[in-house]
């Protein structure tokens, strides 16, 4: 077993290197623009790590603040948009009721231990009319299909599976906790993340360095030892499997 403790901190520096670059964030940054209403003038990344797909959803009539909790993140993020990087926790954003126009957040609720109370306060700072974009699915989006992701089977989130529907981050799960919050959705959308393929031998070495997924370090030492035994039969180690396409999923403020 890894003894690697991961850390934002630490994973700040090859964050967006490692996660496509800026050839991922046009891509993210696209996706959420199209389900993005007309006259959106102050929006809010939250989890917007680096800053990397705020900076393109800036405008000369538009406000963009990112919001993260990580000071190596936010640094990135501020050489980026200088004052508009804001270190806050999403369940308590700096934000006045009803003062936002739009909220962005791509690749957040995954990774929460309780969605509901974070898009309880995004609710609440949304204007009325105000429009939420956020990926849902995300761990399930990696299942492209391919020999991998045989491998992995069940283990991981799959949508419509029983741990892809435990997930903070499914769609079922934040259009409930929307309905209740006052939160309707009006559209669907997707990118494909240009993460340049992953291969059956990154992919064991992430999981031995705990750097995979966060639902991998949920997995038992059997499954664990089951999922890396049959990464290394797989055929052509080294040779890209598909990118996945992630799900973006818009909701308005009633």
């Amino acid at each position: 077993m890894s003894t690697t403790k991961f850390s934002w901190e630490t994973e700040a520096a090859r964050y967006d290197e490692s996660r496509g670059g800026e050839v991922r964030a046009q891509a993210a940054a696209e996706g959420l623009e199209a389900l993005l209403p007309q006259g959106v003038r102050r929006l809010a990344d939250v989890g917007g790590g680096t800053g990397i797909i705020g900076r393109r959803l800036r405008r000369d009539d538009r406000e963009v603040v990112v919001v993260d909790l990580t000071h190596a993140m936010l640094r990135l993020a501020h050489e980026r948009l200088p004052g508009r990087a804001v270190r806050a926790s999403a369940e308590r954003l700096p934000f006045r009721d009803g003062s936002l126009d739009a909220i962005t957040s791509v690749w957040l609720l995954h990774l929460l231990s309780d969605s509901r109370p974070v898009v309880a306060e995004f609710a609440r700072v949304l204007r009325p009319g105000g429009t939420l974009v956020c990926t849902v699915d995300k761990d399930a989006c990696h299942d492209v299909g391919s020999d991998i992701d045989e491998v992995l089977g069940d283990l991981r989130p799959r949508r419509g599976n029983a741990v892809g529907a435990a997930e903070q981050d499914a769609t079922e799960r934040i259009v409930a906790h929307g309905a209740e919050f006052g939160l309707v959705p009006v559209g669907e959308g997707a990118f494909t993340a240009h993460l340049r393929g992953t291969t059956p031998a990154s992919l064991a070495d992430l999981i031995r360095e705990d750097r995979y997924q966060f639902w991998a370090r949920r997995l038992a030492p059997a499954a664990r030892r089951r999922i890396l035994d049959g990464l290394a039969t797989l055929p052509d180690q080294n040779r890209k499997r598909p990118d996945p396409h992630f799900r973006l999923l818009a909701l308005r403020r009633a």
